[in-house]
């Protein structure tokens, strides 16, 4: 009996909806496309957030460090490496007669033949200098600023001695003298090669060598040298904490840049050591130290970062057409789901049934704007137990 019903209610459902059926073949094409689309859509979006992983990447792998210098003020620094060097004839024939320190507390401590601080081992720089003697401190004393309560070194000042002076001079166009060299305690390659690891290792190397008669000694010439400390920090290649994110291990090279000032002798010198042929002293020029840092602008940690951001205009973008959680209607759906016309507004086909007076009733009794199939054959089940009450009255009647 139920199944009669429905039966009878979806028949005459359907001679009060003709464009019932049209409407439902419409919305399963519909449907089919808008699935189509959607699926599209989510797959391209896909595809391009794995192309900007896959550029990250590329990136992360190629990135070339990007350059930032900045200052730093220091109350001390150390004093450097000097290598004294003859131009041409071996540095047997050098001798160092004195240095003198000069401290901040306006004292000097004088250092005959410098014993303290020059290696005894006559050191071979190969092409660039046959043989040198190299005053190396250890950081054992260091250069304080004159504005800070620290007593510390002032000036450093060397007599020498060249005996052979004519034949030093046979081979050179000028005075005799001497060549002079600072490098950092820290980093020095003319010595020790095996320091050389960076690309700015191999460049300093080669501005040591480009300098070598930059500073020089001359003989009946005071040289007054003022220097300043730059300091490298390179990123090295492989250096996993940098790829990451974090701190890089930073490998430090230490560069020192001097300026070199000339001051002949008077007639009458006085406190020289007797057999000076010159002199010269090394000062720290400044104590605003010079620092250049590398830093990397594509690491892991960034690129997820930019990974986020990238996959949220995404899913915003997604989400604009498709809808979302909250709003699960999105502007496509304006473009497919259309508001169907209402059929109690449309006149009746031809050939349509005439109904009896309590199944016209059924039809003004409808509002004329419903849409909802569901209330419609809820109304028709309805009107239907009536009729077949009616009927069933009509039957006992006979």
């Amino acid at each position: 009996m139920e199944e009669r019903k429905k039966t009878q209610s979806h028949r005459l459902f359907n001679i009060l909806s003709p464009y019932e059926r049209r409407r439902e073949d419409e919305n399963i094409l519909h449907h089919t496309l808008f699935y189509g689309l959607k699926c599209f859509t989510f797959g391209a979006l896909v595809v391009l957030f794995l192309l900007y992983l896959a550029f990250m990447i590329y990136k992360i792998i190629t990135d070339i460090p990007i350059r930032s210098t900045g200052y730093d003020i220091v109350d001390e620094m150390n004093v450097p490496d000097i290598a004294i060097c003859l131009t041409s004839s071996n540095s047997d024939n050098i001798r160092i007669l004195r240095c003198d320190l000069k401290w901040t507390n306006q004292t000097v401590t004088r250092k005959d033949n410098c014993t303290d601080y020059i290696i005894p081992e006559v050191v071979s720089l190969g092409a660039h200098r046959g043989s040198c003697k190299i005053f190396k401190a250890n950081k054992t004393i260091k250069y304080t600023n004159s504005n800070s309560s620290l007593n510390g070194l002032g000036q450093i000042g060397f007599y020498f001695n060249i005996p052979n002076i004519s034949a030093e001079e046979t081979n050179n166009i000028g005075i005799a003298s001497l060549s002079i060299q600072l490098t950092s305690p820290d980093f020095d390659p003319l010595l020790y090669s095996e320091q050389v690891i960076s690309y700015m290792d191999k460049a300093i190397l080669s501005n040591l060598q480009l300098q070598w008669n930059f500073v020089a000694g001359m003989v009946n010439y005071a040289a007054v040298v003022k220097f300043r400390t730059i300091a490298y920090k390179t990123i090295l290649p492989g250096d996993v904490h940098a790829i990451i994110g974090l701190t890089p291990n930073y490998h430090t090279t230490y560069f020192i840049e001097s300026d070199i000032h000339y001051f002949p002798f008077n007639s009458k010198p006085e406190g020289l050591p007797n057999g000076t042929s010159g002199y010269f002293s090394v000062a720290a020029g400044t104590f605003i130290q010079e620092q250049t840092i590398e830093h990397r602008l594509f690491t892991v940690f960034s690129a997820l970062a930019s990974a986020g951001a990238i996959s949220g205009v995404l899913l915003g973008i997604y989400a604009f057409l498709f809808g979302q959680y909250i709003k699960p209607y999105g502007y496509v759906h304006s473009l497919f789901n259309k508001i169907p016309e209402s059929v109690f507004n449309l006149e009746a086909p031809k050939g349509a049934i005439n109904l009896e007076a309590s199944e016209n009733a059924i039809y003004s009794e409808i509002p004329k704007n419903a849409i909802n199939s569901e209330e419609i054959i809820k109304m028709i089940n309805e009107r239907l137990d009536v009729i077949e009450y009616l009927l069933h009255i009509k039957k006992k009647k006979k």
